[in-house]
């Protein structure tokens, strides 16, 4: 959940300064009422208006340079890896262990889409795509500089 702005934040403590309950104060601004009430008291104990500082959380072990250095490298040399394989690759070279869905979340922070590729054949129970290849038809160029060489 984001922190309300800080024009909220003021509009909030002006209402209850002209005498206003709490629940008439989340009602107008369309927040809960504890929501208003601990901006409120934030501002009557410590007269300050901002959020909290961020309560902790782990710190990054890679910056994003990093990030997006390690994860191309990888993406270049298998573009169409899962995210565990990727996560797995990413502990063997930098020593960084993370899960499959932090992986997913620095891809899409860094701007990488996650398509596979069209080489597997349609699937039998289910239409995927209109525009899947048909049974028989020949695999697009992709597909053929990614077969095993005899």
């Amino acid at each position: 959940m984001e922190a309300f702005s800080m024009a909220v934040r003021r509009r909030i403590i002006e209402l209850f300064q002209r005498g206003l309950e709490g629940d008439d104060v989340a009602e107008i601004m369309a927040c809960s009422p504890a929501a208003a009430r601990r901006i409120w008291q934030r501002y009557r104990e410590e007269g300050l208006i901002g959020p909290r500082p961020h309560g902790g959380g782990h710190t990054p072990k890679l910056t994003d340079e990093q990030k997006k250095q390690v994860l191309g490298e990888l993406i270049a040399q298998k573009p169409d890896a899962f995210c565990r394989e990727l996560a797995d690759d990413l502990h063997t070279r930098t020593g960084v262990r993370v899960c499959r869905q932090t992986i997913g979340t620095w891809l899409a922070e860094l701007g990488y889409t996650r398509k596979k590729s069209r080489c597997v054949p349609p699937s039998r129970s289910v239409r995927t795509s209109r525009h899947s290849a048909m049974p028989g038809s020949t695999p697009s160029p992709a597909c053929a500089t990614a077969t095993i060489p005899a």
